[in-house]
């Protein structure tokens, strides 16, 4: 559209050239490209307002404060003035979405968020045109810039749908109206802005006022969180997980790191699936994506011609051979309690001599203390070497795996991701598996790019 035509939908003002083509939206100038509209907006570190004429070297056009005190737009460039650009970035994806009419699938919880929507864009891909959210764009901020930038003849927008707030779930959910709503598992995650599990979740509970009632609502039976939210709606309702539900898992053979070899029984039916991930986990997200694919008429069969495909998203549960024999499970992304505990549990079926370099959890909050300590006694169960990463929370999951019982010269402490990577490349030897997970903010993906000799972003 032109920026005429986005001050139309928004009640705003151009400055400059009003013909100019927009072709897609962002919030963060550095992820600008040719003919993209810049929103610019107030953080709490810096002001979007302050980039825009650097901006609009690149962009097409800029959605700013009425009364930002900004110069004149160069040629064919254009300032589209509002009240409030981060309600005026909203509307623009209300727009979009209703212009287009795509179906659209939102996938939230706690765990395992990205890597389900990825599997379900996969599942649906060869039925459909598909667009989806990248990577983790799943708040107020990045999920509507993934809309604004979507081919429009897609038919099916898969969109992941997260929060680290109260309110915030509300807000994408007016803006998704899904067909479909799928839930992972919900956890003690973001427990900083929480006073406990069942703030988490209301919070999560927020989508469901703006679930299409003739569409489906996809839970995990195995989660008590969930009990309680087909009744918050008049959609149909798919549930996955147990050994009753409609959507299951059958004769599953977990083959360590090598993937599974199931039954999946659909509502339609049921397949036997080849999964090359490894971890039950990658296991339960195929579950739960197939669910919710069988909803858009993908049968068992389907799915089994798919799975085999699948590739976890990078640097969350991706199996890097690193030469010498040596594996590594790179979940660097991000971290949980109830994620580490998982890929713990895997690394603990593995051959060879176990290793786990394990990274702070952030967001926290009061559990903070209690969960490190707890990830090191965990770890002291399911590997033969420790090493903790980061600062007075990395030391707490150091002192639990002693207190647990690794020997205290198996346990080491990392300052950052350059001294973790120094330390494995000091103990690394034929035949080891290594399990890398933490928080994003650790930055262990530099310690996994160092060992397997990539560049990291």
């Amino acid at each position: 559209m032109t920026a005429a035509e986005i001050a139309r939908i928004v009640g705003g003002e151009v400055e400059g050239s009003a013909a100019v083509p927009v072709i897609g939206a962002e919030v963060d100038s550095r992820r600008l490209g040719s003919g993209d509209l810049f929103v610019a907006l107030a953080g709490a570190r810096c002001d979007g307002h302050d980039f825009v004429p650097a901006a609009l070297e690149t962009a097409a056009a800029a959605m700013v404060r009425g009364d930002a005190d900004l110069p004149a737009p160069p040629p064919e460039r254009a300032l589209v003035r509002v009240d409030d650009p981060f309600a005026a970035y909203h509307e623009l994806a209300r727009h979009e979405l209703r212009q287009h009419s795509w179906r659209v699938a939102a996938v939230t919880g706690s765990v395992g968020k990205t890597t389900t929507k990825d599997f379900l864009a996969a599942l649906l891909a060869p039925h459909f045109r598909i667009g989806a959210s990248g990577g983790n764009r799943n708040n107020t901020l990045g999920l509507p810039a993934e809309i604004l930038s979507q081919e429009s003849d897609i038919e099916v927008f898969v969109a992941e749908a997260g929060m680290s707030t109260p309110g915030e779930l509300a807000i994408l959910g007016e803006i998704l109206r899904p067909e479909l709503l799928l839930y992972t598992r919900i956890a003690p995650v973001h427990t900083e802005f929480f006073p406990d599990l069942s703030g988490i979740v209301r919070a999560k509970a927020e989508l469901l006022p703006w679930l299409d009632e003739d569409g489906a609502l996809v839970i995990n039976a195995d989660d008590q969180n969930q009990d309680d939210f087909p009744s918050e709606t008049g959609a149909r309702v798919i549930r996955y997980g147990t050994s009753s539900s409609e959507a299951r898992l059958e004769d599953v053979e977990d083959r360590g790191l090598l993937g599974s070899r199931l039954r999946l029984v659909l509502p339609d039916g049921e397949a036997a699936v080849e999964l090359a991930l490894p971890g039950s986990h990658q296991a339960e997200n195929l579950l739960a994506a197939a669910a919710a694919a069988s909803a858009f008429g993908v049968r068992a069969e389907q799915v089994a011609e798919t799975a085999p495909n699948l590739q976890a998203p990078e640097h969350r549960g991706r199996l890097i051979e690193i030469g010498d024999g040596i594996s590594l499970v790179d979940d660097s992304y991000n971290s949980s309690p109830l994620a580490v505990r998982r890929l713990l549990e895997l690394l603990a079926r593995a051959p060879g001599r176990r290793i786990a370099v394990l990274g702070e959890m952030y967001e926290l909050g009061g559990l903070a203390e209690q969960s490190h300590r707890h990830a090191g006694e965990q770890a002291a169960a399911a590997c033969d070497l420790l090493i903790a990463v980061g600062g007075a929370n990395a030391g707490l999951i150091a002192d639990g795996a002693r207190d647990a019982g690794l020997a205290d010269g198996l346990a080491h402490l990392a300052e950052d991701a350059e001294h973790a990577a120094d330390l494995l490349r000091s103990v690394l030897r034929s035949g080891d598996v290594v399990l890398v997970k933490a928080s994003r903010g650790v930055g262990l993906d530099r310690t996994v790019a160092a060992l397997a000799g990539e560049e990291t972003a």
